[in-house]
């Protein structure tokens, strides 16, 4: 299982099942879920640098960046 990532991570996208036009974008993660049992892995809400909405993400779907972002910068 990979490690999961923190809050404010920033993120590119690797993947985007049904929206390849995000496939490649940075974002910062707000949202993580609690999954219900240890075999079902977290799913990450990311925005998206120059979207309005918050999308969701497995992990092998995005990638750190090695950057983190602040709580300002998004509220």
């Amino acid at each position: 299982m990979t490690d999961p990532l923190p809050f404010f991570a920033e993120v590119r996208v690797l993947r985007a099942p049904g929206s390849p036009r995000l496939e490649g974008k940075l974002g910062g993660i707000l949202g993580i879920t609690e999954p219900p049992d240890e075999a079902t892995p977290p799913a990450y809400a990311v925005l998206l640098d120059g979207e309005d909405e918050v999308y969701t993400f497995l992990r092998d779907e995005i990638e750190p960046t090695g950057h983190m972002r602040k709580q300002e910068d998004y509220y």
